[in-house]
């Protein structure tokens, strides 16, 4: 047996509207909200309709594509993040710089914003890198 990552999860204060920028991200498809059958059995269970909010996904059903989780969390962040993740726009090959501020753009164009740029050589392959993050800051890497 060996393991696989189940979900990616983000604590969030709006885990709705931080679900909607991921699912965009991703070319998923906008979230509409827990299925009807889930949200009667959770309301069954005694939860409010404040707690079943308090949860959201970014997911396209596709068991090969990574699902995003969202938990709202109402503490401050005390740190910076100690894991990101790297997003790129293809799946087949790199994307060139000219691709990379494409893809830069069409993100802040949904909400994150840059940070900076990093160009750096791990020996002798060129790094290019766009530093970003999410509408709650949450850091992410586009390369």
């Amino acid at each position: 047996m060996t393991a696989r990552i189940a979900n990616v999860t983000f604590f969030a204060e709006n885990p709705t509207e931080l679900a909607r920028f991921w699912s965009a991200v991703m070319g998923y498809p906008e979230p509409t909200g827990w299925d009807p059958e889930d949200v009667a059995e959770l309301r069954a269970s005694g939860m409010t309709d404040e707690e079943i909010a308090d949860r959201a996904e970014a997911w396209d059903q596709n068991p090969a594509h990574q699902r995003f989780y969202f938990s709202r969390y109402r503490h401050e962040r005390r740190q910076r993040n100690r894991v990101h993740l790297d997003i790129t726009p293809f799946d087949d090959r790199r994307a060139s710089r000219e691709e990379l501020e494409a893809e830069r753009d069409r993100l802040i164009a949904l909400g994150a914003t840059e940070e900076k740029t990093l160009l750096g050589y791990w020996g002798p392959y060129e790094e290019f890198v766009i530093m970003m993050r999410d509408p709650e800051g949450n850091e992410f890497c586009l390369q």
